[in-house]
């Protein structure tokens, strides 16, 4: 779903995000696009990391169903303003590290919590050419183990503006 956040399979949505410069989504724009989504979903939010800080970025519980959500995200570009990547976007080595870290996360949050009925895992990720190179080929390998991939996208990438990575 592409809401500013999209899941593979299916096609894209659409969903708001607070973009960073250049429409250049860092960690913490993907979590909120994220949130904003799962909390149009009918989810709350109860956990909300930024990047200073460690452990699952989002967990989410839903109003009326006994259903949780583990997110971990991963974004285009540093938001640590001492970086030298900050408000750049990573390099083609630097995504793909970010996209393996990613799914390692994953498939371990998911083995720690086996129950699919009960708690679903997501691994989000700026909408870019790059992240759907390194992702899409693994889509539904890491949703048969119950793992979901979603991209965020900002608004100007969802008025056809081009997004790095």
């Amino acid at each position: 779903l592409s809401f500013g956040v999209s899941k593979l399979p299916p096609k894209p949505a659409s969903l708001a995000a607070h973009p960073p410069p250049l429409a250049l989504m860092d960690e913490n724009a993907v979590v909120s696009a994220v949130c904003a989504h799962l909390e149009s979903q009918g989810f709350r939010i109860a956990e909300r990391r930024g990047t200073s800080e460690r452990g699952i970025d989002v967990v989410a519980q839903h109003v009326q169903r006994q259903e949780r959500v583990l997110v971990e995200a991963k974004g285009a570009t540093s938001s640590q303003s001492s970086s030298a990547r900050f408000g750049k976007p990573y390099l083609p080595a630097q995504i793909f590290d970010r996209v393996a870290k990613g799914v390692f996360t994953c498939l371990q949050l998911r083995a720690q919590n086996p129950d699919r009925e009960a708690t679903r895992v997501l691994l989000a990720l700026p909408e870019g050419r790059l992240f759907r190179r390194y992702a899409k080929p693994i889509t539904e390998l890491l949703a048969s183990t119950g793992v979901e991939v979603w991209f965020a996208t900002t608004p100007a990438a969802r008025k056809g503006g081009e997004t790095e990575g």
